[in-house]
């Protein structure tokens, strides 16, 4: 076997790998033997079908596979071995002519390789980033706290309806025309209604003022025109269920009238939100809320700083890629893409690329490992975050640790976690080294940054 590279340009080359009959034929002649042996052909015994029948039915289909191995084994061997940094995968060129595959012939594979260019990253104070820094005013931490009372509240009972912002208990039934129950319902006993629910201010007529004990007679599918609210209120599963009961009026019988009670700024919610004995006064809890808020701004700022500094650096250092290469290799591995989509996303696949290259640059130059502790750190880290997404900021470590280590079980989640790490780790090398002026902000100035009206309307 003899392999030779012809360099085209510095992001260019083709390899060629030439294949003769010693190269492939033993493993050949092995594979055809151990087919004979299992072999199992009417009029054969196991084992004695003819050396020539098997060759004839099997030779060209494992000359084929095992020289398709043996070429791509000894390509990437070679790649190895050269030390080639090579984006995508090798390409191989066709002459357009069909290869007589014939066992004693001997095979030349010509492929293309577009390689990596060399990516010098030098930053200094020189290069200049900003970093945002969200303002923690008091309306923010303000609205917080009310987000934890309103968690935390719960329905009291009330003597009447006072403001729509009640909710009735009692049992509902379909009228006829003589405001008679009707034989077959629909009609529900124990359900809830939500007045907060019902927009138009002449459907609430019905129920204003209502007390317990009265007997309220409305319009469902006026009141409630949203099909999950009907189905709800008569407790169906869904608007098929219910059937058609447009015009129909029905009777609500009041039972019980709540209303909705913000939890009260006390050590049991305190306790709640932030774990028993965390925090024990109202000023300490606010700080605590401050200092959430100031923890999460913080991640925000450093995900923007994160954002400039790829643009910043990408346009910098802008290295040179084989972009005809990337171009037909993309477009091979991503057949079903139409040519349209393709073009519409290739600039962005350039744009990811070159940042890959800078951020392996810098990886590279500062030797950044991956400690075991680190994924699982990170692990537990994102998982907090999406309990917290549902209001469930008091997780106990261990059951953080469990979920954790159950994410971490697949390897993809793991190579997808190092992955987050090391860019992580990309940025924060980037921000110590280049000058990075603190820019206060207030909230909506920095949405209206990340997310500006022309896309917001797109």
């Amino acid at each position: 076997m003899n392999i030779s590279k012809d360099r085209i340009d510095d992001l260019n080359l083709t390899v060629s790998v030439e294949i003769d009959k010693a190269d492939y034929e033993p493993k050949v002649n092995e594979v055809l033997r151990d087919y004979r042996r299992k072999a199992n052909m009417p009029g054969f015994r196991p084992g004695k079908v003819p050396e020539g029948l098997v060759r004839k039915m099997y030779g060209k289909a494992v000359l084929v596979d095992e020289i398709n191995k043996l070429v791509s084994e000894s390509l990437q061997k070679y790649i190895t071995d050269e030390q080639l940094h090579v984006l995508g995968d090798p390409l191989p060129k066709t002459s357009g002519e069909e290869l007589d595959w014939e066992i004693g012939n001997a095979y030349t594979f010509d492929f293309e390789m577009g390689l990596a260019p060399k990516v010098d990253v030098k930053l200094s104070k020189k290069d200049k980033i900003a970093k945002y820094q969200i303002i923690v005013d008091k309306d923010l931490i303000n609205k917080h706290i009310e987000n934890y009372t309103a968690r935390f509240g719960q329905f009291v009972e009330t003597e009447k309806v006072v403001d729509f912002k009640e909710k009735l208990t009692g049992d509902i039934v379909r009228l006829d025309s003589d405001n008679q129950p009707t034989e077959g319902g629909p009609a529900a006993e124990g359900r809830s209604v939500l007045l907060s629910l019902i927009k138009d201010e002449n459907h609430k007529k019905p129920f204003k003022n209502a007390k317990v004990g009265d007997e309220i007679v409305f319009n469902l599918s006026e009141t409630f025109p949203n099909d999950w609210e009907i189905a709800s209120v008569l407790q169906k599963k869904n608007k098929e269920d219910v059937g058609d009961i447009s015009g129909s009026m029905f009777r609500f019988s009041v039972k019980t009238i709540e209303k909705f009670q913000n939890a009260e700024l006390d050590q049991e919610l305190f306790d709640k939100v932030f774990g028993e004995g965390s925090v024990k006064s109202a000023e300490e809890f606010e700080e605590r809320i401050k200092a959430d808020i100031a923890n999460d701004f913080e991640e925000s700022g450093m995900a923007k700083f994160g954002y400039d500094a790829r643009e910043y650096l990408s346009n910098k250092i802008n290295p040179s890629l084989p972009e005809e290469f990337l171009r037909k290799w993309l477009k091979a591995a991503n057949k079903e893409i139409s040519d349209e989509t393709f073009e519409k996303e290739f600039p962005a696949f350039l744009k990811s690329m070159k940042w890959d290259l800078i951020s392996q640059a810098i990886a590279k130059e500062n030797d950044f490992k991956v400690e075991e502790e680190e994924i699982i750190d990170f692990a537990k880290e994102s998982t907090k975050r999406q309990f917290a997404q549902y209001g469930m900021t008091n997780f106990p470590d261990e059951a953080l640790t469990n979920y954790a280590m159950n994410t971490l079980k697949e390897e993809k989640n793991i190579r997808q976690i190092v992955s987050q790490v090391v860019d992580k780790k990309v940025i924060n090398a980037v921000y110590e080294a280049v000058d990075a002026p603190v820019k206060e902000i207030t909230l909506d100035d920095f949405n209206k940054m990340i997310y500006p009206e022309s896309e917001a309307n797109d």
